[in-house]
């Protein structure tokens, strides 16, 4: 075993009780510890991440992840467990065509290459639920609902000043602004989840005066940010996601407030997008047509997959099976007559386009097969079906407008899966699980509130909801 297994082992061990303690002895600092565990989702680093028994591979997972939400969540599911958190939803909205997920990946293993490469993922599914759970249950009201998107604001506030600090001071960053994670188009997708989300509920005003002003600058320092990392499809995506909510949210209910911040929005998209325009058409026009041509390769060898294996070839093992087996050719078709293959595959050459699928579906059915696919493809439909069906029977303005923000940017994160397989990396999938918790969460708050509202005005009742 090596030090960073047993460093992440004893973090583990050492990590989630001390938050069950936390819990037991100071309930008052729920929320605080719900606002940390929300935030670090952005800081999935070293020394603040552990690997336990790591694989130098090129695949999505490469080891049993111990990061610092783990801690959390896992303490906030213990302490209910232990029977601190009083009533507790063990098993909310989607689980079970999550629980298909997970199953239809185990099935996926046993006649794989590795095995083990696929428990790592599994392992992350299984965190990704635990987390989902407490999420479910810890945001019980409207406080708590500000309270998550104030720390998902806070993160990206946090992710727009290491890019600038990278940028500017260190410059450290020539070309693509990464912020804390490894690649920059995580870090697009991450923002691309939240600033929908910040921009609905801001939009109506209803939030406090400390979150309005933390929401708009988040969305205007985390939109440069996105245009910093120069991902192609995440700088047309946020602005058509950011309009789509205020375009929406206009039609639903028109106010002054929406249109004085439409305008100003406009004003400072004009200006940034000005002074930016030069280097991001450069982006666009100088994208290397190898990239393309190498994506659709990746794709074509994940069909070849999906068609030969009822389970696919197993679950994170679609760089595994590209690399040791006949399937490798399907990223070479110009090399497939060489005189000598296996000399040509440990050539430098030959490990250039060796990697994971950028196309989140594509590589689901590769490593799953197509049920893999089917249920996976089940269990985002359902929460997005849910969301965009809250947001057209919720009458609360606030909540119908986190309700669109979470269906618009769900919407671009499934768009974006055509091009890119991050919905499967820890930050983004842990930050999809949080939003989705979230509007479950706010499907049960209001209708408690409704329910305490016919109480509070039926006869011998204690007056009028306010």
């Amino acid at each position: 075993m090596t030090t960073a297994s047993l460093l992440g082992i004893m973090t583990f061990l050492a990590g989630v009780p001390a938050v069950v303690v936390a819990l037991f002895a100071f309930p008052q600092h729920r929320r605080l510890m719900l606002a940390v565990m929300v935030f670090a989702t952005c800081y999935v680093k070293k020394p603040f991440y552990q690997e336990v028994f790591f694989v130098n591979y090129r695949g999505v997972d490469r080891g049993f992840a111990v990061t610092i939400p783990d801690l959390f969540f896992f303490g906030f599911y213990v302490h209910a467990l232990l029977g601190g958190a009083g009533r507790f939803l063990w098993l909310p909205f989607n689980s079970l065509p999550w629980f298909a997920v997970v199953a239809v990946s185990a099935l996926s293993l046993p006649g794989s290459l590795d095995p083990m490469l696929g428990a790592f993922t599994l392992h992350k599914f299984i965190r990704c639920f635990v987390l989902y759970t407490v999420v479910v249950n810890h945001v019980r009201d409207r406080t708590d609902v500000e309270l998550v998107l104030a720390a998902l604001a806070a993160a990206v506030l946090f992710e727009a000043f290491l890019v600038l600090w990278a940028k500017y001071v260190t410059q450290s960053v020539v070309a693509r602004s990464v912020g804390s994670f490894r690649h920059p188009n995580t870090l697009a997708m991450y923002i691309d989840l939240i600033l929908p989300c910040l921009l609905g509920a801001l939009l109506t005003g209803l939030v406090k005066a400390r979150n309005r002003l933390l929401f708009g600058t988040a969305i205007v320092v985390g939109f440069i940010a996105v245009l910093f990392t120069k991902s192609r499809a995440a700088m047309l995506l946020l602005p058509a996601s950011l309009g789509a909510v205020v375009v929406a949210s206009i039609l639903a209910r028109p106010t002054a407030r929406k249109f004085r911040v439409l305008a100003l929005g406009l004003l400072v998209f004009a200006v940034v997008a000005s002074l930016a325009a030069p280097r991001l058409i450069r982006r666009f026009q100088n994208a290397p047509k190898e990239s393309a041509e190498t994506r659709e390769y990746f794709n074509e060898a994940a069909r070849a997959m999906a068609g030969e294996h009822l389970f696919g070839v197993g679950l994170n093992q679609y760089s595994n099976a590209l690399a040791k087996t006949d399937f490798y050719w399907h990223v070479y078709p110009d090399k497939v007559d060489v005189d000598d293959p296996e000399e040509f595959r440990e050539s430098v050459q030959g490990q250039s386009r060796l990697g994971t699928a950028h196309h989140i579906y594509w590589l689901s059915a590769a490593e799953t097969g197509y049920a893999g696919l089917a249920v996976f493809l089940l269990h985002i439909g359902m929460f997005w079906g849910k969301g965009a069906l809250l947001f057209f029977r919720e009458s609360d303005h606030l909540f119908k407008s986190i309700y669109l923000g979470l269906s618009v940017s769900t919407a671009v994160q499934h768009v974006h899966g055509l091009l890119e397989w991050i919905f499967r990396q820890t930050e983004v999938l842990y930050l999809y699980f949080i939003l989705m918790g979230m509007m479950v969460a706010m499907e049960s708050i209001r209708r408690r509130e409704r329910a305490e509202a016919r109480l509070a005005a039926s006869p011998g009742g204690s007056g009028a909801y306010a």
